[in-house]
């Protein structure tokens, strides 16, 4: 080709950092699925791409945040200029922002506060995350009774739920989202330290009850793949597999992502399901194995403060005396390396050098010590529960995959922890500004009660709702769903909170679906919610 006709290159000016550091402020969309499509949109190259000089090459952030919540982070991308992702700004065009659910789901995305940096942003390096959470109709004591006196007993109540989390803390259990939306991906673990990849993939692809009919029509053919097969005859079996993937691939959903890889590969070589799990992205496989690891680890948590209690340390306890970040050689927020425990003795006791806060227990793997009191003895008999022992962790199936251990500590107690008391009429309008609704003016038609002071002007009216914002900060990997747990003496769980209303009697419908959901909740008093809206 004429090389006159070719755009001539932009050169990168020598004196200006590599990295554009910018907040990225979403709505209604993970960070994965958001750091794909400003990828696409500004034309990143893929991964592994001779031209992606910038580590990962693709949108580079610290720690993923959920969907379900209007969040804000920093990210990084690779010499790309402000001007280049400006072009974001023009797309989602859902103006309102939020978090209003009555705006039918859309999602939103927008990008600024643009720097230029030497580092892009990796994940490990998170310092911890902030929360403003919303606690919709909230419910305590008789909601027939006078407005005035609903308001000061349900500010009364929370102000005491929120003053003892803050002292208290909560224990550091991992969040139900670690163990999949059909809260079965440790099960795949349990199969995948056995060896037993069949059984993985098995478990990946059977039917799951809460899934719509669309997403069962694909599921339901593959259970069914061998029917009239003699399993003996392995060609036929193989023949039968083949056909069926074939066909169930182009019916598994968008976001089927492990299901489509397994039977993408089992279309291609049936019948060996080694080469089938191995074909999921690598951090997929992982995920299993960590959700095993922190099932263990609740399971052990659980027992420990049975045993030991929420306040004190005993003789074989672990605590974490060293605990270094990326910058002084550790792993950051995950991974053994720069960190180190000791067993606490008698003489440590004795002399209160440590507190629960500096308990840790391990998450099992191949280079963690164990407690030597009866939480190490209790660990070892779940493992054996499973048919597994300390042993499988050293020799997995999947050489890709290596699972060294970690520590956590037990206890978690928030900092920063602010509360306010909200009273207002529409069931879905905003009770925090976000971002967007700040850079927009938009205000907030909600009366803060907090303070005496403006609860008997709140009180006015026929219909009011009671809401609460509480906001506070948790160190990474610490749960907010956990801490909100504490806080409400509810169940976080989607089946629960999508019982509860958003306005009247917040329990009337809970248990007409799921009877033995109501059963699980603590016979304290508590607090009720109609729904939570998370800004981190």
């Amino acid at each position: 080709k004429d090389d006159r006709f070719k755009k001539p290159k932009k050169q990168w000016p020598c004196d200006r950092p590599d990295f554009l550091k910018f907040i990225l402020y979403k709505e209604n969309i993970d960070t994965g699925t958001a750091a794909r499509d400003i990828a696409r949109t500004i034309r990143l190259p893929p991964k592994g791409n001779r031209f992606n000089k910038g580590g990962s090459g693709q949108v580079g952030y610290c720690g993923m945040k959920d969907k379900r919540g209007v969040t804000s982070q920093y990210c990084t991308v690779y010499r790309k200029t402000p001007l280049d992702l400006m072009v974001l700004n023009r797309e989602r065009k859902n103006k309102y922002g939020g978090g209003n659910s009555s705006r039918q789901g859309k999602s939103l995305l927008r990008v600024g506060h643009f720097s230029y940096v030497d580092r892009d942003l990796r994940l490990g390096q998170l310092q911890g995350n902030r929360f403003d959470i919303i606690l919709r109709n909230v419910c305590v004591g008789k909601i027939c009774a006078p407005n005035e006196e609903r308001i000061s007993r349900t500010t009364e109540v929370l102000q005491k739920a929120a003053l003892s989390m803050k002292d208290v803390g909560f224990i550091n259990y991992f969040g139900m989202q670690r163990f999949g939306k059909f809260h079965d991906t440790h099960k795949v673990g349990i199969e995948i330290l056995k060896g037993n990849f069949e059984e993985a993939c098995e478990i990946i692809m059977r039917l799951k009850d809460e899934e719509d009919e669309r997403a069962k029509v694909p599921r339901k053919k593959w259970a069914e793949r061998f029917v009239g097969i003699n399993l003996e005859d392995e060609r036929s079996a193989k023949d039968a597999e083949m056909k069926c993937a074939q066909i169930v691939v182009k019916q598994l959903g968008r976001f089927m992502n492990c299901e489509t890889s397994i039977v993408s590969s089992l279309s291609r070589k049936p019948r060996d399901y080694k080469k089938a799990f191995g074909s999921i992205a690598k951090h997929m496989r992982s995920m299993f194995l960590h959700a095993y690891q922190s099932y263990i680890w609740n399971k052990a948590a659980s027992h420990r403060i049975a045993e030991g209690g929420k306040c004190g340390v005993r003789c074989g306890d672990l605590v974490l005396v060293e605990d270094k970040g990326l910058k002084d050689g550790g792993n950051g927020t995950s991974g053994l390396k720069g960190k180190a425990v000791s067993e606490v003795t008698q003489d440590d006791i004795e002399t209160c050098k440590y507190s629960i806060s500096d308990v840790v227990l391990p998450l099992v793997g191949s280079k963690i010590v164990y407690p030597t009191d009866s939480t190490g003895d209790y660990i070892e008999s779940l493992l054996e529960e499973d048919g597994l022992s300390k042993d499988h962790f050293e020799r997995i199936g999947d050489r890709e995959l290596a699972v060294g251990g970690d520590y956590r500590k037990v206890m978690c107690k928030p900092f920063d922890v602010e509360s306010q008391i909200k009273v207002y009429k529409d069931p879905v309008q905003p009770l925090i500004q976000t971002d967007l609704m700040g850079v927009q003016n938009e205000p907030l038609h909600c009366i803060d009660v907090t303070t005496d002071a403006d609860q008997s002007q709140a009180a006015q009216g026929d219909k009011i709702i009671i809401g609460m914002v509480i906001g506070f900060t948790l160190p990474p990997s610490a749960y907010a769903t956990v801490a909100l747990r504490e806080l409400m003496k509810r169940p976080t769980s989607s089946t629960y909170q999508s019982e509860l209303s958003l306005e009247g009697d917040c329990e009337a419908n809970v248990g007409k679906v799921k009877k033995q959901e109501a059963t699980k909740v603590n016979s304290t008093v508590g607090i009720t919610i109609g729904a939570a809206l998370k800004k981190e």
